[in-house]
């Protein structure tokens, strides 16, 4: 009987232990649908690959490529797939026109939040004018080592589809990314949603999206998307930002 006791004690302990043992949600800090656990995305950063792009949905992948004629040639093609936790993008870029190991490198996001035109500005890059955010952000330090993609984050603050930079955007925070070099003409990052502030303005179905790689602070130094053939007269071949589809 003893025996029996002893046997059951061991039972209840080994299932308080199962219950009490605490999930760690490496990725996910919301736990998204399911609060408390953990969640896998399906894009790694780490792996020196691009390949599991290719098992994505291809309707939640936006695509923006170069054009023929563009006046900023140095960003041939970027990918963006957004999930219920991250937003990734993938950046194929021109090595000769991207020196590595400069003083200065910066990637910039720029985000229409909240799809709408009626919020926003900066076209001195995007025809719709309406990006709510700009991420600024090094990819390596100034010994020359990669680093991860982890920018200031400032807001629009111009007039509403205005053009300008100097007195346009208030920092607002800074946030923590990760990205990788793949070869020598990819680079790989992502940002986790719930960092992003105004998060919540996020509009439900998608959000508008724009790149620029520049050395020492001057964007003809590399390139940036979307961007069409520069016209005549034209400076840039400005296009509406890229939209983004939040992934099902």
């Amino acid at each position: 009987m003893k025996t029996n006791w002893k046997i059951a004690l061991m039972c209840m302990a080994m299932l308080a232990m199962i219950a009490c043992k605490s999930k760690n949600p490496v990725d996910d800090p919301s736990g998204g649908d399911n609060p408390g656990t953990e969640y896998v995305s399906p894009i790694k950063v780490n792996d020196q690959s691009v390949a599991d792009w290719d098992a994505l949905d291809p309707a939640y992948v936006a695509v923006s490529t170069i054009a023929e004629g563009a006046l900023w040639d140095g960003v041939k093609m970027v990918k963006v797939y957004a999930d219920k936790v991250y937003i990734n993008w993938m950046m194929v870029y021109d090595p000769a026109k991207y020196a590595k190991h400069r003083d200065v490198d910066v990637m910039h996001l720029f985000m229409d939040i909240d799809h709408s035109e009626e919020t926003g500005g900066y076209y001195d890059l995007f025809q719709d004018a309406s990006a709510d955010l700009m991420f600024e952000g090094s990819l390596y330090d100034e010994a020359g080592t990669a680093i991860p993609y982890s920018p200031n984050v400032s807001k629009w603050i111009g007039e509403i589809n205005g053009i300008g930079w100097e007195g346009c955007w208030e920092l607002v925070s800074s946030i923590k990314g990760q990205s990788q070099f793949v070869g020598d003409s990819i680079i790989e990052a992502r940002i986790m949603r719930d960092y992003i502030p105004g998060k919540e303005k996020f509009n439900k179905d998608g959000f508008g999206f724009g790149i620029t790689l520049t050395q020492n602070f001057q964007p003809d130094a590399v390139g940036f998307l979307p961007q069409g053939k520069s016209p005549d007269g034209e400076l840039i071949g400005r296009k509406p930002m890229l939209y983004v589809k939040f992934a099902k």
